[in-house]
């Protein structure tokens, strides 16, 4: 009789190789580009040998590609948990909480805008399906938000193609580049008291109140 025990543990260990290499992976991306990355750094920070590489991913293209999956998918599980609890919610109060929402995970998660930035500087094929698989569909989605507010009086806030990267850079700079926060401030951007006003910053610049919200 097979002991489906036994055969769970190795299913087991392989997916959390995989994990661990996509973890890993997603810093080394993130600190270093696609070309200066390594796949035996890679391995070496995932604690696996190097061979884990080719047999779970094939090649350092598709490692990056699922570094990128793992990164955007973190992100579309936590807006999409935020969202979830928002049925019936008013668009106003929906868009502030999705924004705070952003602000955190981007606290939580500096080398997301690092891997963007690291890719996002010359063309490849990889930017090409970074763009079109994660970038156009989060444009579209913040879209639809500021659409939303609008159809209710706000005002509007500008063309959204520069709307997008004035607002995933004003999010997301400051814990991307936190060594160089704290050498020009003093303040560590990961502190509660940081992302707290942070946050707040993002709320008044980018969903301001409507005509009658305040009455």
């Amino acid at each position: 009789m097979m002991n489906h025990a036994s055969t769970r543990r190795p299913q087991r260990r392989a997916l959390e190789t995989r994990a661990r290499l996509i973890e890993a992976a997603i810093g080394e991306f993130a600190e270093k580009g696609f070309e200066g990355a390594s796949t035996g750094e890679i391995a070496s920070r995932a604690g696996v040998a190097q061979s884990a590489v080719p047999y779970h991913f094939g090649t350092k293209d598709l490692l990056w590609k699922a570094a990128g999956e793992g990164l955007f998918g973190l992100l579309r599980e936590r807006l999409g948990a935020r969202l979830a609890g928002l049925d019936g919610v008013d668009v106003l109060t929906t868009a502030r909480l999705l924004l705070t929402e952003f602000v955190r995970f981007a606290a939580a998660h500096p080398e997301l805008h690092r891997f963007m930035l690291q890719e996002g500087t010359g063309p490849s094929e990889r930017l090409e399906w970074l763009v079109a698989k994660h970038v156009v569909p989060m444009a579209s989605v913040l879209e639809g938000v500021f659409q939303g507010i609008e159809s209710l009086g706000g005002p509007s806030p500008g063309p959204m193609t520069h709307v997008f990267y004035v607002l995933i850079g004003a999010v997301s700079t400051p814990y991307a580049l936190a060594p160089q926060v704290r050498l020009a401030t003093g303040e560590d951007p990961f502190s509660e008291d940081y992302i707290e006003a942070h946050t707040e910053m993002m709320l008044r610049l980018f969903i301001p109140s409507l005509p009658d919200s305040d009455g």
